[in-house]
């Protein structure tokens, strides 16, 4: 997902996010002790609104993997599109700190898979943990298919992408890396979970 970092003023906790959390987990300092690098170019006051907004946008959510050394990661993405059809290329949006980042730019591969509504508990999973402290994969039923990358046999499809990269782009806090769809299909006929949904679920408990 598109996250930078966001340090408590007050106790020093540092959360990852497109924006602050409301309340600080450790001190219950509100979202105003936070402090990051990045300025924004609006003020304070409309941060509530510019999230409610973004929100709106519509984005799907997906559980993005690669591979290095024999070894595999995932991450929850919200930036993964279409940015052409002929040839079908796709565009993702990883953080540089993440482990998925340091995959992909070694093996040059990515797959998505694409997360159906009732996956919330993939979201949470690969979501909120780094692959660094913990095996995301352990217990959850994964294939693979030609770039090696996994995928979840639960999802309701999958795209597969050969990296591009002479036409990655760094982004700031981000790369945005660019592959061409070497493969993907579909599982199940279903709606597929949007960044919007997801947090309409999460906020109703």
């Amino acid at each position: 997902m598109i996250a930078q970092r966001w340090k408590c003023s007050d106790c020093g906790y540092v959360a990852v996010g497109l924006f602050p959390p409301e309340r600080c987990p450790k001190c219950q300092c509100n979202r105003t002790a936070f402090k990051t690098e990045h300025e924004y170019k609006f003020p304070p006051e409309e941060i509530e609104a510019v999230i409610a907004a973004c929100w709106k946008v519509s984005y799907g959510l997906y559980m993005v993997s690669s591979i290095k050394n024999g070894k595999m990661n995932g991450q929850i993405c919200n930036t993964l599109f279409q940015i052409t059809s002929d040839p079908p290329r796709m565009a993702i949006g990883i953080s540089h700190q993440n482990l998925t980042h340091e995959y992909i730019d070694a093996s040059e591969v990515f797959a998505a898979s694409i997360l159906g509504r009732d996956q919330q508990r993939i979201v949470r999973r690969f979501g909120y943990r780094s692959g660094r402290e913990f095996d995301k994969f352990k217990g959850i039923p994964v294939g693979t298919r030609r770039t090696g990358c996994p995928i979840l046999e639960d999802a309701i499809g999958y795209v597969e992408c050969a990296l591009l990269g002479d036409l990655t782009v760094d982004a700031g806090t981000h790369s945005i890396f660019v592959g061409e769809i070497v493969g993907g299909g579909v599982f199940k006929n279903e709606e597929p979970m949007t960044y919007e949904y997801y947090h309409q679920m999460k906020d109703s408990g």
